[in-house]
């Protein structure tokens, strides 16, 4: 009888090991709450070839309660599967149908691998091979992702991370927190301290970094932190109400930021209406919402397009008012953090946003603060004249309005004001569009566009060897600015600005195209003056 036991042990062994031949060999990481094992992906080039280590879905908090805090994830025994993704936490695409699939199109295709849970707070970590074996840390780049704060994934396509390890020989990281309701609810019941969830997600992720990367051969201490449009505004949320002690020595920002942002009442307005469609009405409100099922939720806040937004909570995540003058900060007193900044935007940044619009005063009074002149709106529109270079229409004028107006002069005012504190400040201008990575056709250089180049995420198929050479060439740039962010990404420091891409444009030559070249920055904010009275309508801090 013990014989048989003792076989069918063997055999058991045997078969384990037979079924999972890949687990047997799959390199493994201790961190503080148990040993991981990821996979490992190879690069090839003409000279070379590097593998990359892939630590997928790994917990860096507990299984999350709907509208909790997150908390740390307990230990385990045994070895942590960590070789594919975890589910995205669950995103919000509202209606009606077309403006749905368009946002899907535009920003979540090709989807990320596995489904939606509010059991979603895991992320990903890419490392060159070896890097924990050698003698000096590896810069960390920390990708917080866009998406509105509405849907977001840390495991969308665009954002692997693997070609950035491979090709820069840094450690990436990608992490998915909460967006929508699920992330910002805005209910009175709610203490103010725990309102926005989603960024108290992306600090536990910071925190879960700054413990455990030295694991992987990541350095603690060269952590950058980077994000595009709600991710960029993160990653300014993070500089201007920062943890303490600060968990990062560099920001980089792409087409966002957090210090111009009119007052948003979205979310207290939503869930008061979310209350009403839910018949939670009451003093137990929350707690009645709290149990209605996920997908019932998800579908009542689409169909109802209810928007929630971060608030203003004291300064704890979000700071205290909706504009901040970074002019008040020194290096004996600041309430910022004094980090080295990139920031940028693309030269379309507004395209997606007032696609199919066209009535101009309808749509601006939907984006200027209400206490906006008319003097001044009939200003703005006079320097924007259809028939001017690049405005054939009256979509392409908005195209252009909000270009400015949200992106490329906030951008301008945050870098100058940083710049003008000795906070070491550089900006960038993405100026590139090639036809295989378009949003749609006539879209330009729009918003998201630069993704794909810096991750080398890019499509392959019809891609253009300059694609190929401004993608190797953005990657670099921001890598070497996490690798030693005071010394720069390459070129001189606000007022100078890169520009990206040549102007490259669907069906043109690229001949004689340069994929950086400086300019001042006033060749390109020649219209911001229309603007900077409008942020200051905003109350500063």
């Amino acid at each position: 009888m013990k014989a048989h036991a003792l076989l069918a042990v063997i055999l058991s062994f045997i078969l384990t090991a037979w079924c999972n031949p890949v687990n047997r060999y799959a390199p493994t990481v201790k961190i503080d709450t148990g040993v991981i094992s990821g996979t490992t992906k190879t690069f090839s080039s003409t000279s070379t070839e590097t593998t990359v280590v892939q630590y997928l879905g790994v917990p860096f908090a507990a299984p999350p309660v709907r509208f909790e805090p997150p908390q740390r994830p307990e230990p385990w025994q045994g070895i942590y599967d960590a070789s594919a993704y975890k589910p995205t936490c669950i995103q919000k695409f509202d209606y009606p149908e077309d403006a749905r699939n368009r946002s899907i199109k535009w920003f979540n295709t090709p989807p990320p691998p596995v489904g939606e849970s509010e059991d979603c707070l895991y992320l990903n970590v890419y490392v060159p091979a070896g890097a924990a074996s050698r003698t000096k840390p590896k810069a960390v780049m920390f990708w917080i992702y866009g998406g509105g704060f509405d849907f977001g994934s840390g495991a969308l396509p665009s954002y692997d991370g693997s070609s950035f390890a491979a090709n820069q020989d840094v450690i990436v990281v990608t992490f998915n927190y909460r967006t929508n309701v699920f992330g910002f609810p805005g209910s009175p019941q709610i203490p103010r301290e725990q309102q926005n969830l989603g960024f108290l997600d992306q600090r536990l992720a910071l925190d879960w970094v700054q413990r455990n990367i030295h694991a992987f051969g990541g350095d603690p201490q060269r952590v950058t932190i980077f994000g595009e449009s709600a991710g960029a505004g993160s990653v300014d949320a993070l500089i201007t109400a920062p943890p303490e002690p600060i968990p990062f020595s560099a920001a980089i920002m792409e087409s966002g930021q957090a210090s111009i942002i009119p007052p948003n009442p979205s979310s207290s307005v939503s869930w008061q209406r979310l209350v009403v469609l839910t018949n939670c009405s009451g003093t137990a409100s929350l707690e009645c919402i709290r149990e209605i099922p996920t997908s019932s939720l998800k579908d009542i806040v689409e169909r109802n397009a209810l928007k929630f937004f971060p608030i203003h909570d004291g300064g704890i995540t979000w700071a205290d008012k909706p504009r901040i003058d970074r002019r008040k900060s020194t290096p004996q007193n600041s309430r910022i953090a004094r980090v080295p900044i990139l920031m940028g935007t693309n030269a379309d940044d507004g395209s997606a946003f007032v696609y199919g619009a066209l009535d101009v005063k309808k749509y601006l009074d939907t984006v200027l603060p209400p206490n906006t002149p008319v003097e001044s709106i009939n200003r703005v529109l006079a320097e924007y004249p259809i028939g001017s270079p690049g405005i054939l229409d009256v979509n392409g004028q908005l195209s252009k309005i909000y270009t400015d107006l949200a992106f490329q002069c906030p951008t301008a005012v945050v870098s100058a004001e940083s710049a003008a504190v000795g906070i070491p400040t550089w900006r960038y201008y993405y100026n590139a569009s090639f036809a295989n990575s378009e949003l749609f056709p006539g879209s330009g250089v729009a918003h998201s566009t630069e993704i794909g180049p810096v991750f080398g995420t890019y499509p392959r198929h019809r891609a253009t060897p300059f694609q190929r050479e401004l993608s190797a060439t953005m990657q670099r740039i921001w890598a070497d600015f996490a690798k030693n962010p005071a010394q720069g990404p390459g070129w001189k420091s606000v007022p100078e600005v890169a520009v990206l891409g040549g102007g490259a444009r669907p069906g043109e030559s690229d001949v004689g195209r340069r994929a950086v070249a400086t300019i001042n920055a006033r060749q390109i904010d020649q219209r911001c003056w229309l603007y900077k009275p409008l942020f200051d309508l905003v109350s500063v801090v």
